[in-house]
């Protein structure tokens, strides 16, 4: 049997996957079509950085809605949607392709990014963690001392932020290719009423 609870998270994750397509950061890329940082220097005129991103509060708000996605307490959190896509009666492909969705995401997140910090290259889902965990969202105390430490490095925490962007990117390809098989599982749910 189906339960309200189990439907309520796969419209919540399309909810909240609906409002990122509505932030300021989505709009950015939609516009720019790019994320970048581009460094250049002339004689007798110093480092010229240029950063094509989303403003603060661009990136602020939509890590805001975003966290929805990431953090296990909320029943639209990929971790949740996964569980309970396992309870629903939908086809086995569908269960199928979220499985492989799902594991694909991970050996993304898992994949280091182009920046190393003190010889140690960064996966993606460090990026993330400490960006979020550490600056944006929260403030756990050790991640808050390597995000208040990257701060303080200029250039590179420039390129860690065009790079963390381009991590959220990804992740939203993702979220709306899973609200798109939530859709279809809710279908194939009021089809077996």
């Amino acid at each position: 049997m189906i339960t309200f609870s189990e439907l309520s998270s796969l419209k919540l994750f399309n909810e909240k996957a609906e409002r990122l397509l509505n932030t300021r950061f989505v709009k950015h890329l939609e516009e720019t079509r790019k994320l970048s940082v581009n460094i250049s220097a002339k004689k007798g005129q110093g480092v010229q950085v240029t950063r094509i991103l989303p403003d603060q509060d661009a990136i602020d708000a939509f890590v805001l809605t975003f966290r929805f996605f990431i953090q296990d307490n909320e029943t639209s959190s990929f971790r949740q949607i996964s569980q309970t896509y396992d309870k629903l009666p939908i086809s086995s492909e569908l269960k199928k392709n979220l499985v492989d969705w799902r594991k694909g995401l991970n050996d993304y997140l898992d994949k280091n990014t182009s920046v190393a910090i003190q010889g140690k290259n960064l996966s993606n889902r460090e990026l993330l963690d400490i960006f979020i965990y550490g600056g944006l969202a929260h403030a756990n105390t050790q991640k808050k001392a390597i995000y208040d430490n990257w701060k303080k490095m200029g250039l590179v925490y420039q390129i860690l932020e065009v790079e963390f962007c381009s991590v959220l990117e990804t992740v939203l390809r993702a979220i709306l290719y899973v609200a798109g098989m939530n859709k279809k599982a809710m279908e194939e749910t009021e089809n077996k009423e």
